[in-house]
């Protein structure tokens, strides 16, 4: 028989195979970590064997399964757009391990005529019993997804009773003193001791230093520059400071002895969805068993600071005027901008006046009045309410807060939040005392409790300590009230230097003296020879807010 007249089935493929896309996701994430290596060379065997070819691999390294916000959605598109037959994983679970995801996603490639194989679980999903077989081991990979987070989350409640950061890891400004330590002379070579952290002898006075820069207005890009070039201080893992590294560090407040904790009633789907931040900026400040580096007074003035900077417009942090970031309309209680425009003689001038941004930008329905004011003439208001209303009654001021004296006088807000306060950190002590007494008991004696009876009590406990601290963080912080005194030489020097002062000098001074300046306009009653009336308000920070309801 001639090799013309072999049947047909003898003959070997004329082309080169289907084109497929090779698929390969390692997590690091609540995961097993499966090589690179180890999942291509599997999936080229695969390959081999089944006479298929893999014209391209996308590759997603450090990506949970939880979501499709991965490469692999650009591996589906392809795949519409018929540049290959279908995804070869090393295991279904390399696809995703979220119901709703696979779902969908799945349906979205079968759609297009694609397939999804894996390498090492043999199973024809063109068959009723090959889609079930498929459908239990995606089930499974996600119960292992959900147990393992668990599993997490039970670590986490357990480190954080002992006051310990949920992940144990070097801290800067630390030096730390991990659990398991590696002895020869122990048994099975580990040495076990109580996990800790100390002040770092070299590092701890820089972290300290950090705050202080940043509290007298440095951005976090000079603290990265200070930290890498000048003082040639490496993070933790070795790296060069950045912008997002110093900023998140600050923010921590782990130099300030507290752990910084996840609301666990947040809904932002932190750790699901998303790894690096809360959305809705939902965190809890809990007593961490580390020194602090910094004092309390530091860490409510930074953190007063890093809110004022929220609340401020980007434009507005570095002050082009001396009332920049201040001003506000009284009709509205809108910002208002400077604009340019032209002086009497023709000449273009830059922030030539103020004006309304809702009544600017919005239109009449969001203020319908509007205001239009010059910025020289708000400057000179200002250097009138220094010089009338402060400079020259600075002598005249009470040195202490007016006291109330009349009977039916409304009890003082601060007092009452204080004694709330004073409340809520008792019985937050008292938490905090029951769970480490549990804890303590438990690893001493763990078999003196039944069953399942250690973690509920703990979790009931963790409950009732996360509720007193969000009640905490809900209650106004009971300022100290300030007297004009204690303004006295602040309020000298501006009045003093104004003249000769640049525009940022001049802005950070007023921002330390006014909440805002307030304009208001009207029309005056003259019949048909009305003209506009401006007013001015100044809110000083040593009198009620009189804005403290927005």
């Amino acid at each position: 028989m001639t090799p013309a007249e072999t049947p047909a089935t003898f003959h070997g493929s004329l082309d080169l195979g289907e084109p497929w896309f090779g698929y390969i996701r390692v997590s690091t994430w609540r995961e097993e970590k499966i090589s690179p290596e180890l999942q291509q060379s599997a999936i080229e065997s695969w390959a081999a064997r089944t006479g298929r070819r893999i014209v391209d691999w996308i590759i997603d390294l450090d990506a949970t399964g939880r979501n499709f916000k991965r490469k692999i959605m650009g591996g589906i598109q392809r795949v519409e757009a018929a540049e290959g037959v279908g995804i070869a994983v090393w295991k279904f679970s390399r696809f995703g391990r979220n119901d709703l995801g696979i779902a969908i996603n799945l349906a979205r490639l079968e759609k297009a005529g694609g397939q999804l194989a894996s390498a090492t679980e043999e199973i024809d999903a063109r068959t009723a019993v090959g889609r079930f077989n498929r459908a239990i081991l995606f089930d499974l990979a996600v119960f292992e997804s959900d147990r393992a987070g668990e599993q997490w989350k039970e670590t986490h409640a357990h480190r954080r009773a002992m006051q310990l950061p949920a992940t144990g890891r070097p801290r800067f400004g630390y030096i730390w003193h991990p659990r398991r330590i590696p002895d020869p002379t122990a048994p099975g070579g580990v040495r076990l001791q109580e996990e800790r952290y100390e002040r770092h002898p070299e590092f701890a006075p820089i972290a300290v230093e950090l705050y202080e820069r940043k509290l007298a207005q440095q951005g976090f890009a000079a603290l990265a520059h200070w930290l890498n070039d000048e003082m040639l201080t490496p993070t933790t893992r070795g790296n060069r400071w950045g912008i997002n590294s110093v900023q998140r560090y600050l923010d921590s407040g782990f130099a300030a002895g507290l752990l910084r904790v996840h609301d666990p009633e947040c809904r932002c789907r932190l750790g699901q969805d998303h790894f690096s931040a809360c959305k809705e900026g939902r965190w809890l400040w809990l007593p961490g068993a580390q020194p602090a580096l910094i004092t309390p007074e530091q860490w409510k003035e930074y953190t007063a600071h890093r809110e004022q900077a929220r609340r401020t417009p980007p434009r507005a942090r570095s002050a082009t005027y001396p009332t920049t970031g201040l001003m506000r309309h009284g009709h509205c209680r809108g910002t208002t901008v400077a604009r340019s425009g032209r002086a009497a003689d023709g000449g273009w001038i830059r922030g030539h006046t103020f004006v309304c941004f809702n009544h600017k930008n919005k239109g009449k329905s969001a203020c319908e009045p509007g205001v239009y004011v010059r910025r020289d003439e708000v400057e000179a208001e200002v250097v009138n309410w220094l010089a009338e209303n402060v400079a020259d009654d600075i002598d005249n001021a009470p040195t202490l807060p007016a006291q109330r004296t009349a009977p039916d006088a409304a009890p003082d807000p601060r007092a009452r939040i204080a004694a709330e306060r004073a409340r809520t950190e008792a019985e937050l002590a008292k938490i905090e005392a029951g769970l480490d007494r549990l804890v303590s008991d438990y690893a001493l004696d763990p078999e003196k409790y039944p069953a399942d009876s250690f973690g509920r009590v703990r979790d009931q406990l963790l409950g009732k300590r996360g509720a007193l601290v969000k009640h905490l963080q809900s209650l106004s912080e009971v300022e100290d009230a300030p007297t004009q005194v204690e303004f006295q030489p602040l309020l000298a020097d501006l009045l003093r230097a104004w003249k000769v002062m640049h525009p940022v000098e001049a802005n950070a001074l007023l921002r330390r003296l006014l909440r805002r300046i307030v304009i208001n306009a009207r029309k005056s009653d003259e019949g048909a020879r009305w003209s506009v009336v401006r007013s001015y308000e100044f809110h000083p920070v040593w009198e009620p807010d009189p804005w403290a309801d927005r």
